[in-house]
């Protein structure tokens, strides 16, 4: 607490105003695959995940990855996460029982979700793919040079306008705005004083 002491008030209250906005759960949940499903090479396998609401994300890049071998298959990117699935054709894949897939935002790095481990195999006892769900295609061994398989259309990026009329998740910004204008007029006069 004495460390805390020595900070400027005015410093903290910038601080805290700047990252208020971040301190929120985030609630991604991968259904589908689940443990121990088998996917199959040369079908449509069914993707579902639940996320939370009014959390931001719009969008996710999917890849899919092994435990045992280096490198990432870039299966989509910009993927919308509503209404939360999509069918990943694949073919060609080496079988194997330690895949897994990211949830995740390529771009800066910030992890969402990971679904639990499930294998890919020849046979066919996979499970049907999700009607009206998109479907993407990959095919081949790990390779982290490829680029992603899919990428969908760009969608807004869920930050809200700062404005006076009452958007979704506008209010906040406002708030945590006018504050540190505040702090800082108030620190300013302070000095001057």
């Amino acid at each position: 607490m004495y460390a805390l002491s020595l900070v400027p008030t005015s410093l903290l209250s910038l601080l805290l105003a700047w990252f208020m906005p971040l301190a929120h759960a985030n609630y991604f949940v991968v259904q589908q695959p689940s443990q121990g499903t088998q996917w199959t090479n040369g079908q449509a396998n069914p993707v579902q995940w639940t996320k939370g609401v009014g959390d931001g994300v719009v969008m996710t890049d999917i890849e899919m990855s092994r435990i045992s071998v280096d490198g990432l298959i870039f299966v989509a990117q910009n993927v919308p996460t509503s209404p939360g699935s999509i069918n990943i054709f694949i073919q060609d894949l080496p079988e194997a029982d330690d895949y897994y897939l990211l949830f995740l935002n390529s771009t800066v790095g910030v992890m969402y979700g990971t679904s639990p481990r499930f294998s890919v195999s020849g046979s066919s006892n996979a499970s049907s793919p999700i009607a009206n769900a998109p479907t993407v295609s990959v095919s081949g061994a790990p390779n982290p040079t490829d680029v992603f398989a899919t990428t969908f259309p760009a969608l807004a990026n869920g930050v809200a306008v700062p404005g006076w009329k009452a958007v979704e998740g506008a209010m906040p910004q406002l708030l945590a705005l006018f504050g540190t204008m505040a702090v800082c007029l108030l620190s300013g006069a302070w000095i001057v004083l």
